[in-house]
């Protein structure tokens, strides 16, 4: 692999503790600045889960690609109710870092794209439609917790699992401090869509938006309802482009299409 993995270890001011994240760098300064991807893990995951589960060495050395794989717990990528404040940690810290200890990484919107699998592709997207001023380009794989189209997932799903097993406090709770996420439609801190109507009706700058979800797997009746959701604006301003087919919530799966993502978007 012609790319370098830097394992990064770093205290967060934000979040009030010592953490961990990996960065891929490309190996031709000639294409500097290199464009950037923030890759977010799912739930119970950690900065290691695309290196393991997926080939994104190969995918990043195709495009010249840096890639940020930060660690963020069961944090849902939100200011946590109770705990910390990973929105802030992502959106603000997490970026001064990279481009203090990365300097050829771009800082231009149009250069930074962020994605992720499961509770990552959730996350992607709410930071992606709370911030696109800062994100050119969102990709979705897999993601069945977008508020608020989580009653959509079949009941036999359930949700994320508690941190720390049966009976302890529920991730919705620790996160949110509500049980039931419907209570926070219309909240602009976790209201997706609240959020994208507002970047189009406030004149924001509009990120691109690419979805891609397996036909089995339990996200697919909330991929079905983001997706007529987005069908709906006039002139597909969010460059909203849909993908399925069969397959579940795997490796597998994302796999495949955080390359067809990058083929993409990169080409």
């Amino acid at each position: 692999m012609a790319n370098a993995l830097v394992h990064v270890n770093f205290r967060s001011e934000k979040l009030l503790l010592n953490d961990a994240m990996n960065v891929i760098l490309p190996d031709d300064r000639t294409e500097a600045p290199w464009k950037v991807l923030y890759l977010l893990h799912g739930g119970g995951g950690n900065e290691n889960d695309w290196l393991h589960n997926t080939r994104i060495r190969a995918y990043a050395d195709k495009h010249q690609l840096a890639v940020v794989m930060p660690h963020a717990g069961y944090s849902r990528y939100c200011n946590m109710y109770w705990g910390a404040d990973y929105f802030d940690f992502l959106t603000e810290e997490l970026p001064r870092i990279i481009h203090t200890q990365f300097p050829c990484i771009s800082h231009k919107r149009e250069d930074t794209l962020i994605a992720g699998f499961s509770l990552g592709g959730s996350g992607a997207i709410s930071l992606g439609m709370r911030c696109p001023e800062q994100y050119g380009t969102i990709g979705v794989i897999s993601a069945s917790s977008i508020i608020p189209l989580e009653h959509l997932r079949p009941l036999s799903a359930g949700g994320p699992a508690a941190p720390g097993g049966p009976g302890k406090m529920s991730v919705n709770m620790v996160n949110f401090g509500v049980e039931n996420t419907d209570d926070l439609a219309g909240n602009p801190e976790h209201d997706v869509l609240l959020n994208a109507r507002n970047i189009i009706a406030k004149g924001k700058p509009v990120p691109r938006v690419f979805h891609a979800v397996g036909s089995d797997d339990h996200a697919y009746p909330v991929g079905l309802g983001l997706k007529a959701f987005f069908e709906e604006f006039p002139g597909n301003p969010f460059q909203y482009e849909f993908h399925t087919e069969p397959g579940g919530h795997s490796d597998d799966f994302r796999d495949k299409w955080i390359r067809i993502f990058l083929d993409t978007v990169l080409q």
